[in-house]
């Protein structure tokens, strides 16, 4: 009785589990739509650190300078390389400028430690091996041979033989005791060297041990991301293929939140997932780590991705090819299955035709009917706004003509021709008619706000419309909007623009002219401006 039962609880435990990464999956999925955003913030937190650093070019405020280009190389070490670098060189200098052994001490330690993220082994150790530990503080001496011991071990396992790469493991073995030596209270960098010792001996339980122990502490991002990553490791190296995954899932999710582009999870992932069967998904995932590789700009990680990539794209290319192979299949059996059908619509052709061909009506009016419909909409709309502003303005225009007969009363009541004149003075055809073009220049701009830049593209670009300032709409352009509107009569909108059919005539020429296009091509590309 206690076998079965084992048994369900060890099927019950893995259900939970798959359940558990498919829930994960769908969180980096969600996560890799989003990185655009997070690239728009830590763009953003660097523009901001660079706008801030023009203000400090002045004499007296270097070191705060350096502490700027310090941070921005930092937030560019996982996200550009070539960027972070150039940062980390002129912080560097700087230093060097002010003659702050300190400064030079711990900008050299961690431009090291980027040289050893991208795979420049003897560069990093040069590098490393000139820093003057006397010069750095108690936690940056703690860091810096932590970087050392990751460049050893890192250049063991890129010369991989039974020579060189002893050597540099015992090397590195030797600065993990730095750091343990010099080690600062409640800091998780000593619990990660132990991890990685423990790990480079190949000891998973003891190395999985302080990884763990790690991922306990305030931790950063990033490092939670290292932490996973470690772990998930171990766990799919040691077959525990379920928390393996959900391991490098996390650390994976996390670098795309931090906008971390030099990171590894993401492509060991996809590594697993092809061993494992899951190629759709390991394709999609060594497509992302391919982008980030060349957005990071390190050749080895482009090289770490081009190892395992045209494996990955053989893998999907043979998959899409045996779906082919499959649709082919399913098209010979369908294609028999039509054979045999096909006797039976010889029997019924004339009034499939004869259903087709009223299919066909039916979609060609339904489709007029589709245009039809997006014309009365856009009508709709125009009428609702002009009708409403045009009646507003009315009321208005009423309200004024009310007050004018009013006015005109009592002059004549009063007998008074003197302030008959200056009634007459204030009513100003000119400044009304005006005020009407501009209102109805404003609420066709509202309703067509790219109109102006429509007809630009229309025209020659050395003939384009200039508007005096304050104008919405000059004459020429008010007779193309009036077109656009459906008011194609030339009688009628001389009387709308108060000008003559002449002048209507010679505007409509004058814009077509200065368009390349025929006369037919000009019109109808200026009717089929969008509106709002």
């Amino acid at each position: 009785m206690k076998r079965p039962l084992k048994l369900l609880f060890v099927l019950l435990l893995s259900t939970i589990s798959y359940a558990q990464n498919m829930g994960l999956y769908k969180e980096l999925d969600s996560q890799i739509l989003k990185e655009k955003h997070y690239d728009q913030l830590k763009e953003f937190r660097l523009d901001s650190l660079k706008f801030t650093l023009l203000d400090l070019r002045t004499k007296g405020k270097e070191w705060d300078r350096y502490l700027l280009y310090e941070e921005i190389a930092n937030e560019y070490s996982t996200y550009v390389f070539d960027s972070a670098m150039h940062y980390y060189r002129k912080a560097i200098d700087l230093a060097y400028r002010m003659n702050h052994p300190r400064a030079i001490a711990q900008c050299q330690s961690r431009f090291g430690h980027l040289l050893v993220s991208v795979g420049y082994y003897k560069e990093a150790i040069d590098t490393l091996n000139k820093v003057n530990i006397l010069k750095l503080q108690k936690e940056d001496l703690q860091d810096h041979f932590s970087y050392k011991v990751r460049a050893y071990y890192d250049l063991a396992d890129y010369v991989n033989d039974g020579y060189y790469s002893p050597v540099y493991r015992v090397q590195a073995e030797a600065y993990v005791d730095s750091v343990l030596k010099h080690q600062v209270p409640n800091t998780v960098q000593p619990l990660i060297t132990k991890g990685l010792r423990f790990l480079a001996r190949w000891q998973p339980d003891s190395a999985a041990h302080y990884y763990a122990k790690a991922g306990k502490m305030p931790i950063t991002l990033h490092e939670q991301a290292v932490i996973h990553s470690c772990l998930g490791y171990i766990d799919i190296t040691e077959n525990k293929i379920i928390s393996g995954k959900e391991h490098l899932i996390r650390s994976a999710i996390v670098d795309i939140k931090t906008s971390t582009k030099e990171a590894m999870s993401l492509m060991v992932l996809a590594r697993f997932l092809f061993e494992q069967g899951e190629v759709d998904r390991a394709y999609k995932y060594i497509l992302k780590a391919k982008d980030d590789a060349a957005f990071f700009g390190s050749m080895q990680r482009k090289l770490q991705v081009a190892e395992i990539f045209p494996a990955i794209e053989g893998a999907k290319l043979l998959l899409e090819e045996r779906k082919k192979e499959k649709a082919v299949r399913y098209i010979w059996v369908v294609s028999a299955l039509v054979l045999v059908v096909f006797v039976f619509l010889l029997l019924v052709y004339r009034q499939l035709f004869n259903l087709r061909k009223i299919w066909m009506i039916i979609k060609q009016n339904n489709h007029e009917l589709k245009l039809l419909n997006n014309q009365l909409n856009e009508a709709n709309k125009i009428k609702e706004r002009y009708i409403g502003h045009f009646f507003n303005t009315g009321s208005l225009f009423i309200h004024k003509l009310h007050d004018i007969s009013v006015a005109l009363n009592k002059v004549l009541v009063a007998n008074n021709p003197q302030k008959l004149k200056t009634v007459l003075r204030n009513i100003n055809p000119k400044k009304e008619r005006d005020q009407l073009f501009h209102d109805f220049d404003e609420v066709f701009l509202k309703l067509f706000p790219t109109f102006i830049n429509e007809v630009d593209n229309l025209v020659e670009p050395d003939r384009k419309y200039v508007l005096k300032p304050g104008q919405l709409l000059n004459t020429e352009l008010r007779i193309l909007a009036l077109i656009r509107l459906g008011v194609e009569d030339n009688e009628t909108m001389s009387q709308a623009l108060g000008v003559s059919i002449n002048t209507i005539y010679t505007y409509k020429t004058k814009a077509k002219n200065k368009s390349a296009l025929s006369t037919d091509e000009f019109f109808k590309r200026l009717k089929g401006v969008k509106s709002v």
